[in-house]
């Protein structure tokens, strides 16, 4: 293969024909139609084969619908059937060894050999953080997926959010999980609603309806004063999205 490659002694680009070996995964099958090398900011070269084999297998229906509201305190995602699901949250725990990072990196000569494996080093812990977060909100959408044939979700204020929680937003990628629930809705045949923003679903009573004005953030668990029933306030937003998801033509 030849790869371009930066020579410091004439400061100039220069291609290398440069013999590679890759570690082959798995089998593939069918005649391959592209076949893309790419080389990502760790230093390291994939090898990105497709081809003309197909292996649809859809999975089975299973009748069911949920309704999901997203949050920020007591866990990620909160479902209509009372079940809390955590974040793992990989940026929150790597943060003290970012920060030795660039620390250490704002203390090297730029250019140097110590500088360019500082860059290496914080390049690595990026994408492992990255990666925990990717491997976290696919299987979560599998398992969605392989529960349920209808899913609701409410549409975040993601501007707004940021705007007040800053970093962890960020962290729990509520943007690019949606991305990721809806490729995989589209390929196992299953539905993704999403109800408007300004719907109302925290407040009123999932019980009779009735609207708690004065429910504030730091209240998690209230009584309606109609019905009597006792809410959590998460579950009871999360049946408030199905509802209103089921109610939506």
């Amino acid at each position: 293969m030849t790869f371009r490659k930066w020579n410091p002694k004439t400061r100039k680009w220069q291609f290398d024909r440069v013999p590679y070996t890759f570690h082959k995964h798995r089998q593939w099958h069918g005649r391959i139609s592209t076949l893309t090398i790419k080389r990502d900011t760790c230093g390291r070269y994939w090898v990105c084969i497709t081809t003309t084999y197909t292996d649809f297998r859809p999975l089975p229906t299973t009748g069911k619908s949920v309704g999901a509201d997203f949050g920020m305190k007591d866990a990620y995602l909160t479902l209509s059937t009372g079940e809390k699901i955590q974040h793992p949250q990989p940026l929150k725990h790597s943060l003290n060894k970012l920060r030795s990072l660039n620390k250490a990196l704002s203390r090297k000569i730029k250019g140097s050999n110590g500088w360019w494996r500082c860059v290496q080093q914080l390049a690595r812990l990026y994408e492992k953080i990255s990666n925990q977060r990717k491997d976290f909100q696919w299987q979560l959408a599998s398992k969605l997926c392989k529960k349920f044939d209808t899913i609701f979700l409410e549409t975040l204020n993601l501007d707004g959010m940021k705007r007040l929680w800053g970093r962890k937003v960020s962290d729990l990628g509520f943007y690019q999980f949606v991305k990721i629930l809806r490729y995989k809705c589209g390929k196992h045949k299953r539905l993704l609603k999403e109800i408007d923003q300004w719907t109302p679903t925290t407040k009123p009573c999932s019980n009779c309806g009735y609207h708690n004005e004065y429910l504030s953030l730091s209240d998690r668990q209230w009584t309606c004063p109609e019905c009597g029933s006792h809410h959590d306030r998460d579950i009871n937003a999360a049946i408030n999205i199905l509802r209103a998801g089921i109610a939506v033509p």
